[in-house]
């Protein structure tokens, strides 16, 4: 035998090393994936890591081992030279893999330690495999680069290696290996033997190749594996950055150690820095320092921001906090926790949402018009007070003619007035008290007072109020009636409030610009008007109501030619009641609408037995005509009778044509289209204005029975007579003159050349005794 020992070949080890490096860089790259990937399931990448290192080691090997004794051709068996490789695999690339997934120190320090095992392992079977040599094993050698390769494995796990993760496992690979291999070897001696080779070993150029061929195959998949790798995270990494910008709140992503991943443009926009401020990666500390700059943060903010944000981070806090910022602004501050990597912050601005919000409520609570308070507010306040069962005076206070006012001199002075009497009462009242616009010229005061003091301030409020003043230009003498009561134990906010209204109704009754005092008696008159409700309930719904019917002649032929339907009721115990009465009655308790449709149905019913050339009349309310019913009542009703829509005609005064104009000449004028007739009652008294004749288009002017009665001794009064059938007659309108009684007065109106009579000298309302055919008459005794 021949023993001899040659030095390394230096081209050769440098090839070994190459190999060694380049599978402990695929190693590293494939590792971070895993960990990256973060999947439970074994893939793809667990076995081209577990096949990269394990051929890596093995690649190492054999090249080394050729590196080694240059001098001899080195020629091994080939299962044993298979085993070796089986071995490297499963020994240290299955261990290595499952490395990339574990969480517990203690299960990554057992696999380090099976992967260095194993590198020695798979060392000592590829020895094994040499068929040519003689190999001399050195136990000291072999058991201190075991520990050695397998104590840098066991370090790579234990030491924190975030920094420079790939680095980190690329070296603690490379080393292990290197370290197990060449001081293993060093105390082994292989010498040549002088024998014939078997035909059935492995040659060196089949080693090479084989291990050229791993290699290769090893390398191409790691960097396929790697790129792909890479050009995906690069996808995802586009597409959540993508994502993160298009959020409109403001992000920030930190992660558990304390270092900021990810942030948007929207964040930096809110809290005023540039980007080249702010980079990826930085700590808290340094993120901070750079926010607190440019926000001009004061120290101390600085540093309970900074306690905060790290709490948050350490026990991943989940919140939602609305924050207000050193500039006003306000945001709130989303915090989401994310397992086991961080947190994301989010913050958005809702300056603008609160400053509406706060906007809101205090119109909510106050009439934007004078700032008092509104409806809602005395409601609360009136509750409040009732809640702290102190003595307090509730005054309901509502100016006089201000509708005149506004009618006269147009809403824009009455918004002025209505200003000027908030500033009035607010002048006037103790900081104590609270003042109210219930709506329209309604004001109202809670005053701390007995009911006696709260009277005489309530006099001094009508006085004060009463006092001339001038507004861009105009004189106005405004005035104000007020009702006062005073609130009992036992008594509630709305029973408080009726029994101002009811005082305040007393004050008006009484003449205005006065202040009465709630008393009992108020409320029997307010049972009376019960009374009528419940009886205009029965009458609804039991058919208590009658119509009459007052003839109406046409001038020129002498002949009947319509009637006018009048509403008739009999109260089961107070008897005949003016329709001057309930009506109102009924508007206020949401009856009118099925009253004026029976009414309508009613006198189209009667009106289908009559003659074809008569018609009806039916009076229409202002809150009649303000509803959308009324269409559809009218159609049903002639529809129903088979009634032409000309043969109905509609009077109106023009009271119901001031509220809503706009929407109540579109009403009329659908009417007119559907082929109905529409009046114009009581023409010349109440809100009179000639725009009502230009802008609305009538059949017929009634014109007022004040005018006919006045004419013959009233020079003023025949003449709005004849300038009104004149304006008829050039309009192409009917004029009609309403209560005409004597000879006289027919004279005086055939006269002045009006069309249509209707009176008691022509006839009085009767009500019908039969239902067809030609109609009979009762006399009823009742004045229309």
């Amino acid at each position: 035998m021949i023993s001899f020992i040659l030095p390394y070949s230096a081209y050769l080890l440098a090839v070994s090393i190459g190999i060694c490096l380049t599978s402990g860089w695929l190693v590293a790259l494939l590792t971070a994936e895993i960990r990256h990937a973060r999947t439970s399931h074994i893939g793809w990448r667990d076995g081209g890591l577990a096949l990269a290192a394990g051929l890596g080691v093995w690649s190492t090997h054999f090249s080394a081992m050729t590196a080694y004794r240059p001098d001899l051709i080195l020629t091994y068996a080939p299962h044993r030279t298979a085993l070796s490789a089986m071995v490297g695999i499963l020994m240290v690339g299955v261990p290595i893999a499952a490395l990339a997934k574990v969480q517990r120190l203690g299960t990554k320090i057992a696999l380090a330690a099976t992967a260095g095992f194993g590198i020695w392992c798979m060392h000592a079977v590829g020895l094994s495999a040499l068929i040519d040599c003689n190999h001399q094993f050195s136990a000291m050698t072999n058991l201190i680069g075991g520990l050695i390769g397998t104590a840098i494995l066991i370090s790579w796990q234990i030491r924190d290696t975030r920094s420079f993760p790939r680095l980190a496992t690329g070296i603690s690979f490379v080393g292990a290996v290197c370290a197990i291999h060449f001081i293993s070897l060093a105390g082994d001696i292989v010498n040549a033997r002088l024998a014939i080779v078997q035909g059935s070993a492995m040659s060196p150029g089949l080693v090479a190749a084989c291990t050229a061929f791993a290699v290769s195959i090893a390398c191409l998949g790691g960097v396929l594996s790697a790129s792909q790798a890479r050009l995906r995270r690069e996808r995802e990494a586009q597409t959540l950055k993508a994502v993160i910008e298009s959020i409109s709140d403001g992000l920030v992503f930190i992660d558990k150690a304390g270092r900021v991943r990810q942030y948007n443009q929207r964040f930096l926009t809110l809290f005023d820095t540039p980007p080249e401020a702010l980079r990826t990666g930085v700590t808290i500390d340094t993120f901070l320092d750079t926010i607190a700059r440019y926000r001009n943060w004061h120290p101390d903010k600085r540093s309970i921001v900074d306690q905060s944000m790290k709490a948050w981070v350490q026990f991943g806090e989940l919140f939602d906090r609305e924050c207000e910022m050193e500039d006003g602004r306000t945001y709130v501050v989303r915090c989401r926790p994310v397992i086991r990597q961080g947190v994301v912050l989010t913050f958005n601005d809702v300056t603008s949402e609160r400053q509406a919000s706060r906007e809101l409520s205090f119109h909510a609570h106050h009439d934007v018009l004078t700032n008092l308070g509104n409806r809602r507010a005395l409601q609360d306040h009136v509750a409040a007070m009732i809640g702290k069962a102190a003595t307090f005076s509730l005054l309901l206070i509502d100016l006089d003619e201000f509708k005149e006012i506004n009618d006269t001199f147009g809403h824009g002075i009455g918004d002025k007035l209505l200003i000027h009497c908030a500033a009035v009462l607010h002048r006037l009242v103790s900081s104590e008290s609270f003042v109210a616009r219930m709506g329209g010229d309604e004001m109202a005061i809670v005053m701390a007072l007995p009911i006696g003091e709260a009277r005489t301030f309530a006099q001094t409020v009508v006085t004060e109020i009463s006092n001339p003043v001038i507004i861009d230009g105009y004189r106005l003498q405004p005035g104000c009636s007020i009702g006062v009561a005073e609130w009992e134990a036992g008594l509630s906010g709305e029973e408080l409030m009726r029994r101002a209204d009811l005082a305040l109704y007393d004050a008006k009754r009484a003449g205005r610009r006065r202040a009465h005092c709630y008393e009992h008696a108020m409320t029997e008159a307010l049972l009376q008007r019960q009374e009528i409700v419940d009886g205009l309930h029965g009458a609804v719904k039991d058919g208590g109501f009658r119509l009459a019917f007052q003839p109406i002649a046409d001038l020129a032929s002498g002949i009947t030619c319509g009637y006018e339907a009048l509403l008739r009721w009999q109260h089961p115990v107070r008897g005949w009641i003016s329709p001057d009465i309930f009506i109102p009655i009924a508007e206020d308790s949401g009856l009118i609408d099925e009253i004026g449709r029976w009414v309508i149905a009613e006198a189209c019913r009667h009106l289908a037995g009559w003659s074809p050339h008569l018609y009806v009349a039916v009076n229409v309310s202002a809150a009649q005509l303000a509803s959308d019913a009324l269409l559809d009542h009218l159609t049903q009703a002639v529809i129903a009778n088979g009634l032409a829509a000309e043969r109905l005609e509609i009077e109106i005064t023009e009271t119901a044509l001031i509220h809503d104009a706009a929407k109540v000449a579109g009403r009329l004028e659908r009417i007119r289209k559907l082929g109905f007739k529409i009046a114009l009652d009581d023409f010349g008294t109440g809100q009179s204005s000639l725009s009502h004749l230009r802008d609305l288009s009538f059949d017929r002017i009634k014109i007022d029975r004040s005018f006919v009665l006045r004419a013959a001794s009233d020079p003023r009064s025949m003449a709005v007579l004849r300038a009104t059938v004149a304006l008829g007659r050039e309009l192409g309108v009917v004029t009609h003159a309403e209560g005409v009684e004597t000879p006289e007065q027919l004279a005086l109106c055939r006269e002045i050349g009006c069309d249509a009579l209707q009176g008691y000298h022509i006839g009085r309302p009767l009500i019908p005794l039969v239902d067809m055919g030609t109609p009979y008459y009762v006399h009823t005794n009742m004045v229309a």
